[in-house]
């Protein structure tokens, strides 16, 4: 049986591979974590459903990945948004942690800007 870092990384390896491979979401995904920080998980959802694609695709792999470890049943932004909406204080703590330690690993496996294009 895998542990749950086992887990998170084979699901951001095949996120990072499937959705978060441009440059430019690569580029998000650094800056999820800060948003849900910040203004929660909530806040940082609300956002994404209007910032457009990279956003939309980071949370989506975020969905999946909470899916799949059972924290969630959400199958979409609006569904995962309606699910926060309706859950105690516990389970939003539940869900922002598993959030943030899958993030860990994504923006680790999410594609970097190459030296020139804004890499250092």
């Amino acid at each position: 049986m895998k542990n749950l870092d086992q887990i998170r990384a084979a699901n951001a390896i095949e996120a990072a591979r499937k959705k978060m491979g441009a440059k430019e979401k690569g580029e998000v995904v650094k800056k999820i974590p800060t948003m849900i920080r910040d203004n929660g998980i909530l806040g940082a959802l609300a956002f994404a459903r209007e910032a457009g694609e990279g956003y939309a695709d980071c949370f989506a792999a975020i969905i999946t990945h909470l899916r799949s470890v059972k924290a969630s049943r959400a199958d979409g932004i609006d569904s995962f948004l309606k699910e926060l909406t309706e859950a105690d204080s516990g389970e939003m703590r539940r869900i922002t942690s598993e959030a943030m330690a899958y993030l860990n690993y994504l923006r680790r496996f999410a594609e970097k800007p190459e030296k020139g294009e804004g890499g250092k």
